[in-house]
């Protein structure tokens, strides 16, 4: 400890020198190791911080500069600030000195030669810097510079680039700070011809998508994309305090990516926003320059498990009608990415998202139904495990598409209608823009969910159970979860729509692609009875006997029919003699 003591002290007076006399690093370390004689140990030591520190001056400088609040570099005390610039590059380039370690030591030689102040103040900047970027922070550093390092893509882009500058910003930093899976990767570019991405394009054939005159986006085989976007202001800075929250402000140089804790550019609070699981909104204006920010914010915090800021929430309150002005397809999709969440209504509690989804759908939002869905579909004491596994795979096909069943089922849920009120589920699917698939079912569950209610007034009857199986086909269970949402705390009803779900699972292929047993042609020549509307009738009944089991034959099939027939014979003969008497 001595020997590194005696070091860094030495670093001190060599790093001094340089600061006060402009001198090189090679010329000021030839000076003092051919004037002095030390232990090899504390040569060794201080050499590499000096030379480390060096050549990581200016981005060093940066950070101090963005750490040390009201102070320029300027104005620091000389001592000061080499302390800082040595210890800075310790804490984050030797992971063999424990962070407390280094602060402690710098603290130490702060106090023996600066001013009664700069312990305090040496130790307040380390301690941020160590907290927001140091091998103790909460943020993962390390996944992010070797998953950047790693990205096949990002070499060959380095590679080309040659002495272009290139910054990655936003939301891939964020995610993979997170520890969490980057997905699409943002570009900030200089050029306005676009010719780095032209030739990075041609190099690992993939195709270029021209979106409008400031941004490019490249489809890579695989579908996975890199956005490249034109610098607008005359510095990154200036561009990165346009965008919409602190913690997709952050940027990254492309030359520094194996030096990220040092070189990430975060112009605001985006890393302590982001320890602090905190959604902060940059501008205020912002809000107005594009209103999807407002659901933007929820969807962030339903992704990420933060909360946002009361500023974010009461603006949202005071400028929701804004959000009619956005296109129905970017707030589906803001909205979808929102519901992935198993738990999204938690993030609903602000009254401010209320009245967001309320312009938003036109009507006011059923959060509770949808707080009751997500408990129902998350919860095994309701749903037996091996349903729960078979309603699981029924929701999560689409599940690659923006909109899923599970997605739908959820925007159902928040705008399904409240008693003695008409369901808008169709009318407000058309308002988000969802594919004609998606409304088709939305539409059938307006129309099949009243039926439902009428099976549950008659819970004994088989026969209508069997005749909603068939109707409501694959939409039963969307349908039955609603109703199962709607009646948690009442037993009844609960059973049978298990029930029910259980029946649509084990008989699916009787109910949507049921053997053909017989054909009308049969029936109309073995009955002898002309053909008309009742064939299709009894074509239906076999069906539905079929989904009861009754039904398993050809033979039991004519027998069937020759049952019903004569039970609609009955009935004609029934009604003409009421008529008669009438």
């Amino acid at each position: 400890m001595k020997n590194r003591r005696k070091a860094r002290e030495l670093t001190l007076q060599i790093l001094y020198q340089m600061d006060i006399k402009e001198t090189p690093v090679e010329e000021a370390l030839n000076i003092t190791f051919s004037r002095y004689r030390f232990r090899p140990e504390v040569k060794e030591f201080a050499e590499r911080l000096i030379r480390g520190t060096s050549q990581l001056l200016l981005p060093i400088d940066f950070l101090i500069k963005k750490y040390a609040k009201n102070w320029t570099l300027e104005r620091m005390a000389t001592v000061d600030r080499n302390i800082l610039r040595f210890t800075i590059y310790e804490l984050l380039f030797l992971e063999n000195v424990p962070p407390i370690v280094s602060i402690n030591e710098a603290v130490e030689i702060a106090k023996r030669y600066g001013t009664p102040d700069s312990g305090k103040f040496v130790n307040g900047i380390l301690d941020k810097i160590r907290l927001e970027r140091g091998p103790g922070s909460s943020l993962n550093w390390t996944y992010l510079k070797n998953s950047l390092q790693k990205d096949t893509y990002l070499k060959e882009l380095t590679k080309i680039k040659g002495k272009e500058k290139l910054w990655l910003v936003g939301g891939c930093l964020r995610n993979l700070l997170l520890g969490r899976e980057k997905k699409d990767l943002d570009v900030v570019l200089d050029d306005p011809e676009f010719r780095i991405v032209h030739l990075f394009v041609s190099q690992v054939k993939a195709s270029l998508v021209v979106l409008n005159s400031t941004l490019r986006k490249v489809v890579f085989p695989g579908k996975a994309t890199m956005d490249f976007i034109l610098k607008k202001s005359g510095s990154l800075n200036a561009d990165l305090l346009q965008r919409d929250f602190t913690i997709n402000a952050l940027a990254l140089d492309l030359d520094f990516l194996d030096k990220a804790g040092l070189s990430l550019i975060d112009p605001e609070t985006g890393l302590e926003d982001l320890i602090n699981k905190k959604i902060r909104l940059l501008r205020e204006k912002s809000l107005e320059e594009d209103p999807l920010r407002m659901l933007r914010a929820l969807r962030l915090a339903s992704q990420l498990d933060f909360e946002v800021e009361e500023k974010i929430a009461h603006l949202t309150s005071s400028k929701s009608s804004l959000i009619k002005k956005v296109a129905g397809e970017r707030i589906r999709d803001e909205l979808c990415l929102f519901l992935k969440n198993p738990f999204s209504h938690g993030c609903l509690v602000n009254s401010s998202a209320g009245v967001l989804l309320e312009k938003i759908f036109g009507q006011t939002p059923n959060l509770e139904n949808l707080k009751r869905l997500e408990i129902l579909l998350s919860n095994e004491k309701v749903l037996p495990k091996d349903l729960k596994e078979k309603i699981d795979l029924h929701l999560e096909k689409d599940e690659k598409a923006m909109t899923s069943r599970r997605d739908l089922l959820k925007i159902m849920a928040l705008i399904f209608f409240p008693p003695g009120e008409e369901l808008t589920l169709s009318s407000a699917g058309k308002r988000l823009k969802l594919s004609r698939s998606h409304i088709k079912i939305m539409g059938r569950v307006e129309q099949l969910y009243p039926k439902l209610k009428k099976i549950v007034a008659s819970p004994k009857n088989t026969q209508l159970n069997a005749e909603f199986l068939i109707e409501a086909k694959k939409e039963l269970v969307e349908i039955s979860l609603l109703l199962l949402a709607a009646n948690l705390n009442k037993l009844a009803s609960s059973r049978l729509m298990i029930q029910l779900l259980k029946e649509h699972f084990k008989k699916s292929s009787l109910i949507l692609h049921p053997p053909k047993l017989i054909r009308g042609e049969e029936l109309i020549k073995l009955l002898r009875i002309p053909s008309g509307p009742h064939i299709s009738y009894l074509l239906s009944k076999i069906h539905q006997a079929q989904v009861m089991e009754k039904v398993k034959t050809k033979e039991e099939a004519i027998e069937y029919a020759e049952k019903m027939a004569g039970e609609i014979d009955k009935e004609k003969d029934q009604n003409h003699s009421r008529r008669k008497h009438l």
